[in-house]
């Protein structure tokens, strides 16, 4: 029914953590490897296998074999499986985009993907899925995606808008939805959409079926009816399995932890009346979850909120404890607990400058609320980067202050994309020692003859005009508190902080007929350095 078609583009935006600097060398992590999982490295020729544990960087590809996947994370917490007979191209893992966010682009040119896309938290960064003939945006979804014959894609959570080659109305799936189709796109409900189990059925399906496209809608949702009985039977089985006074667990284990928290299910049977089943994860304790001892098989569900408010999110287990009649058992999941998560990562960094030292010419920087986090710490004057530091804990820092008065701004943003900042002018005045310049002798006899009787000037007075320059190591006017300049006591300029504007001075004076004039000059540094001169005109 369907031919070969050309290009998908799925563009599902990612919850990043831009603070912690991702780069085009970021690396995602193999979690799972399951049978034959092969990765082609950048510029190289050959395939070799892919291990648990092993970084997969940009431009790597990765393929699969039967009855083989492969899992692995990125750092903002997202997962990625690759499913059975598959071949996908890392093109872009966490590349910045130039809009101040990252872009990562999966090109999917065999099978299908399953994801796991953590909630929203940068609206400037995209995850790109490439597989055929669409664009599809994706904000905080699980499901899958793929098709090498046909395009196909369900959601289990979030929404999914997809724009057809060619085509400028967007086609949206939601939780519970499938699409499917070549040229155009159908989209029906079903209960198993997202499931990735499903996804390998649905996949066969469509690449085997011949039917005209209203027969294979029906034949797709029997699938799902089909399978949906399956999973039924399936639990039922594994509820018949429990044995008298025993518990089993559902949940798989390990368990990715972010805006869902941690959700325990599983089953329990007994006929103690006193019997407990209980859900540990580091000091917290969960009410007794037996509610019935019949003797029959019950389920059970209990779920915990993991954030750094409570304390949880350092744990790396949850164990699930039962007791009665006379039998003790337990059952431990791994966690993965995702501190780029907003709904883990629920504290906001504190940053505060409680003093600084303008003759030390530092700063003290404390930054707290930081107890198990990640966070990048920067500082900024006059609005250009002077540092940045990553720090894992609380901090009290020493900043260095450059020369002069500056605005500094210092940021602080975690894993989760918290941030704060705080902004202070400080000065550096270390104390230096500097020079006033008078022109002219230190002494300086005058011998003026008597003014004319027609002149209008005060005949007891002469003007001159003192000049003197202030010779600092900075030559800079800022760095001065106070220029005071007396004649004979009487202070006849005086200039502050910001009033001083010049190292350059000339200041008239009137000197009385007949007599010895001091002139006083006091410069006052900021640092405190001060510097008194005298000048002394004689007048005959």
């Amino acid at each position: 029914m369907f031919g070969k078609f050309s290009f998908v583009h799925i563009a599902a935006v990612m919850a990043l953590a831009p603070s912690l600097a991702f780069s085009a060398s970021a690396a995602g992590k193999v979690r799972s490897a399951l049978g034959t999982v092969d990765r082609m490295k950048a510029k190289q020729t050959e395939w070799s296998a892919l291990r648990v544990g092993a970084n997969i960087y940009q431009s790597d590809k990765v393929r699969t074999g039967m009855e083989s996947e492969v899992i692995f994370g990125l750092p903002d917490g997202s997962t990625i499986t690759i499913a059975e007979n598959a071949e996908v191209e890392m093109s872009n893992l966490l590349e910045p985009n130039g809009q101040g966010g990252f872009e990562t682009k999966f090109d999917i040119k065999k099978g299908h993907i399953n994801f796991a896309v953590h909630k929203l938290q940068d609206k400037n960064s995209k995850f790109l899925f490439k597989t055929g003939t669409a664009t599809a945006s994706i904000r905080g979804t699980e499901g899958y995606v793929g098709g090498e014959g046909v395009f196909f894609a369900g959601l289990k959570t979030g929404k999914l808008e997809i724009t057809p080659e060619g085509k400028t109305e967007p086609v949206s799936i939601v939780a519970g939805e499938t699409t499917f189709g070549k040229d155009s796109l159908v989209v029906v409900k079903l209960a198993s959409s997202g499931n990735a189990r499903f996804a390998k059925k649905l996949e066969k399906l469509l690449n085997e079926s011949k039917k005209p496209m209203a027969e294979l809608i029906e034949e797709v949702k029997q699938a799902d009816i089909s399978f949906q009985e399956t999973l039924k039977a399936e639990a039922e089985t594994a509820a018949a399995a429990v044995p008298m006074n025993s518990f089993s667990v559902s949940t798989i284990s390990p368990v990715e932890i972010c805006d869902q928290g941690l959700m325990v299910e599983g089953f329990y049977r007994t006929t103690d009346e006193t019997a407990s089943l209980v859900v540990n994860i580091g000091g917290y304790q969960s009410d007794n979850l037996v509610r019935a001892a019949d003797g029959n098989v019950h389920s059970f569900a209990h779920k915990v909120v993991i954030n750094d408010e409570n304390g949880l999110w350092t744990a790396t287990k949850a164990k699930v404890s039962f007791a009665g009649a006379g039998v003790k058992d337990s059952k431990t999941i791994d966690l993965h607990v995702n501190k780029a998560c907003l709904d883990v990562n629920t504290k906001i960094p504190t940053v505060a400058i409680p003093s600084y030292d303008s003759l030390r010419c530092v700063a003290n920087l404390s930054v707290g609320e930081m107890q198990g986090d990640a966070a990048i710490l920067s500082v900024y004057a006059d609005g250009s980067q002077a540092s940045e530091d990553a720090i894992t804990r609380n901090v009290q820092q020493r900043l260095k202050l450059k020369n002069g008065v500056h605005n500094y701004v210092v940021k602080v943003e975690d894993q989760a994309g918290n941030k704060a900042e705080v902004e202070k002018t400080m000065g550096c005045y270390p104390a230096k020692r500097f020079n006033v310049d008078i022109v002219g002798a230190a002494r300086e006899v005058l011998n003026v003859p008597p003014q004319p009787p027609d002149a209008n000037s005060d005949p007891n007075y002469i003007p001159r005009t003192l000049q003197f320059r202030i010779r600092t190591v900075e030559n800079d006017p800022s760095h001065l508190y106070k220029v005071v300049v007396k004649l004979n006591g009487n202070v006849i300029l005086q200039e502050t902080t910001s009033q001083i504007q010049n190292l350059d001075y000339q200041i008239p004076v009137n000197l009385k007929r007949s007599s010895v004039s001091r002139v006083d000059i006091e410069v006052v540094h900021k640092s405190g350095y001060k510097v008194k001169v005298r000048k002394v005109y004689e007048v005959h």
